[in-house]
């Protein structure tokens, strides 16, 4: 009988056990949800600028659009937190046109660039003037540029007073014998009128002819030199007097670069400077120039002052017209770390460059930039002599950054509107 109450009070002390603790357990799950639980922030960006960073909805302040909410992912890390830092396959390098270049210790020379324009040199230059009255019947050169090779036929010309001279020498031939009775030479006066034609631009073949030929009074006028026609003065049919231009020729052999300099910028340069010139939209080739005329006179109305630069055309492939950029040197520059100025990305604030590491990775760092030219930067901070420095590909890289990362990766104060490309300067 004990033993049976034994068993019915375990079992009363089991029942009120469970009950309390189904009770704490209603209590616990009543105070969890009524604690207040921790709303997960959005943040809203611009489909077309994801720099855009908002943390309530609104309007692009760029575009205007309607901005959307970031897709953040559970376990997402503020990019800020995180190093700039890339990786691309071998093939995608090779597709984006990814170079490197690796950055040297050597001086970097201040260097002036002016704008300039090719010009015929004025010393091979050649006038062709009329040597005798009279009409241009036909013209064989028509278009400037045209090339004029030494002995081609320029222009036919009939001449009255050429017709008048070529009878009178006809005459004086023919009636040279009647006076060798009266012992009259007219040796000196024939051949004095032969030079008169001879000058008017007959040639001896034609004057040789006139024995077997009426005078007509017309004469073709060839070419004594070579070069390009530069000028056609007179048309065909006009009407010339003797001494007045016809046509000008140049040749371009050699070439004139005149560059614009301003009054500030003259001590800058003297005969001895070293001097090179790039033709635009040439590939980066530079040919030697040499000052050959420095025009003491400004242009009228202006501070410009006009420099005339000699270089060699040897292949005829510069034409003259064509703008090009003179390099000259100002000073020998201090030794540092050189870079391609091609992979400086510049932004408002700062300036950066993509670094190729050992592994192939690619990292982002900012640097201090120093004296620079058309084509290298010095970095006073940032970069290490011997470092891979990308020189081409680097503002694709850095769009692939901002794709993956978002633009406010490491990014603060970047625009486009303040990247610049390249530098003319110093």
């Amino acid at each position: 009988m004990q033993y049976k109450w034994i068993i019915i009070g375990s079992l009363l002390l089991f029942s009120l056990a469970a009950c309390n603790n189904k009770q704490d357990g209603k209590a616990a799950a009543q105070v969890t949800d009524s604690l207040p639980q921790k709303k997960e922030s959005v943040i809203y960006t611009c489909p077309m600028h994801h720099q855009i960073r908002e943390k309530a909805p609104g309007k692009c302040p760029i575009c205007g659009m309607t901005l959307v909410p970031l897709d953040q992912g559970p376990a997402e890390k503020n990019p800020e937190d995180t190093l700039a830092e890339l990786r691309i396959s071998s093939r995608r390098q090779l597709l984006a046109g990814i170079h490197t270049d690796t950055a040297q210790i050597t001086n970097l020379p201040g260097e002036l660039v002016l704008t300039a324009t090719t010009l015929f040199n004025p010393k091979q230059q050649d006038v062709i003037s009329a040597r005798v009255n009279g009409w241009i019947e036909k013209m064989y050169v028509r278009n400037p540029g045209e090339e004029i090779f030494t002995g081609q036929k320029l222009y036919d010309l009939y001449s009255p007073d050429l017709l008048s001279a070529e009878k009178d020498y006809l005459l004086a031939v023919q009636q040279k014998g009647l006076f060798k009775e009266a012992s009259v030479d007219f040796t000196a006066t024939i051949q004095a009128m032969k030079q008169k034609l001879l000058r008017w631009g007959l040639s001896q073949k034609q004057i040789d002819h006139l024995h077997d030929q009426p005078p007509t009074g017309k004469t073709a006028i060839y070419s004594e030199s070579a070069g390009y026609l530069i000028q056609k003065m007179k048309e065909e049919g006009g009407y010339v007097k003797e001494g007045e231009a016809v046509l000008s020729l140049a040749e371009n052999n050699t070439l004139w670069v005149q560059a614009q300099l301003y009054d500030q910028q003259l001590p800058l340069i003297s005969k001895d400077t070293q001097i090179w010139v790039e033709l635009a939209g040439s590939t980066g080739q530079k040919l030697p120039g040499k000052i050959v005329f420095d025009n003491p006179v400004n242009q009228q109305n202006s501070r410009v002052h006009l420099v005339n630069i000699a270089i060699s055309n040897p292949d005829g492939k510069i034409q003259p017209g064509m703008l090009a950029y003179v390099h000259m040197q100002t000073s020998k520059g201090q030794p540092g770390v050189v870079i391609p100025q091609s992979s400086v990305i510049y932004g408002q604030d700062h300036a950066y460059v993509w670094i190729k590491r050992p592994d192939s990775s690619f990292e982002r760092r900012e640097v201090t930039l120093g004296k620079d030219n058309t084509s290298q930067v010095a970095v006073l901070q940032g970069v290490k002599a011997g470092e891979s420095v990308v020189s081409s590909g680097a503002y694709l890289l850095n769009s692939e950054y901002i794709l993956k990362n978002g633009s406010g990766a490491n990014l603060s104060g970047m625009q486009m509107s303040d990247m610049k490309m390249s530098g003319r300067s110093k």
